[in-house]
């Protein structure tokens, strides 16, 4: 199943509505950013969503609800060969858009805590499931997240726990409340001039995918473990409201559950790709 490492596209949305104080210091405007991410491999969790080397375009929408620490979020999910050779019906499938609450405050500058919800839209999955896999699965789900930020440490260590809830439980076949996928962070942002920024992110993470066992498929089993060991360089420069950012990163793959495709046999440990992007806050 999916989402790229959406840790360029959380930076890059973070420095568009952050990166523009005022002579005081607080935030300018009125907290809307708009934009669009590229990533030339849609990696997630462990596994090439789209599979190997097929890019992925994010449009995004975030509003701040004033000071309450509470912003409102749109994200867009579609192959880049819609602007290319054509995506395929399996990537057409999955086109999605996602709508979020998210939820940040921050203690005496020490320890930010976060909490999201999210609904991951995939709107074509019925029609394509008719048409490629002869079924009517709905393949949307839902997501909670809690976070913990120790600010007040060096490499500002994060743990992030999310856990997943399916709409379609494939009738009767499959589980639908017990997959979590859980982040541990180091990151660092250098400030290289006043208008530029480099952010430096390593990770490591643990899923649990309890949907990929099927009652109706006997080949099939529940994947667990480490799905991912990441490091990423994001660099974005902001004139006025305006930020473009280019990244580069890297993931290792450990477990075999998630480095061996399980259609082709195919065995992938490690990963590279690449993203760029731009927004303009409000």
């Amino acid at each position: 199943m999916k989402k790229v490492s959406l840790w360029c596209a959380s930076f890059f949305v973070a420095v568009s509505i952050f990166a523009t104080p005022n002579a005081q210091g607080e935030e300018r405007g009125i907290g809307l950013s708009a934009g669009v991410d590229y990533f030339s491999n849609y990696f997630w969790r462990g596994v090439d969503f789209y599979g190997e080397n097929r890019g992925v375009i994010f449009p995004f929408v975030n509003l701040n609800l004033g000071q309450t620490g509470l912003s409102l979020g749109y994200l867009g999910e579609y192959s880049s060969e819609v602007a290319g050779d054509g995506a395929t019906d399996t990537e057409k499938l999955w086109y999605g858009a996602d709508f979020g609450l998210n939820y940040s405050y921050t203690i005496a500058e020490a320890v930010t805590i976060g909490a999201k919800v999210w609904y991951y839209w995939y709107y074509n999955s019925v029609d394509q499931n008719k048409k490629i896999n002869a079924n009517n699965h709905d393949e949307s789900f839902a997501t909670g997240t809690v976070s913990l930020a120790v600010d007040a440490l060096p490499l500002t260590p994060t743990i992030i726990y999310n856990h997943d809830y399916y709409i379609d439980d494939y009738e009767g076949t499959r589980e639908t409340g017990e997959d979590f996928y859980v982040q541990f962070q180091l990151s660092h942002a250098f400030r290289l001039t006043p208008q530029a920024a480099l952010k430096l992110t390593a990770g490591i993470a643990y899923y649990n995918q309890a949907t990929a066992e099927l009652e109706s498929n006997p080949e099939s089993k529940k994947k667990k473990g480490i799905s991912d060991i990441s490091a990423t360089a994001d660099l974005s420069v902001t004139a006025g409201g305006v930020t473009i950012h280019g990244c580069l990163n890297y993931a290792y793959v450990p477990d075999e559950d998630w480095y061996r495709d399980a259609a082709t046999g195919i065995a992938n440990k490690h990963h590279w790709w690449s993203g760029f992007g731009a927004s303009y806050a409000l």
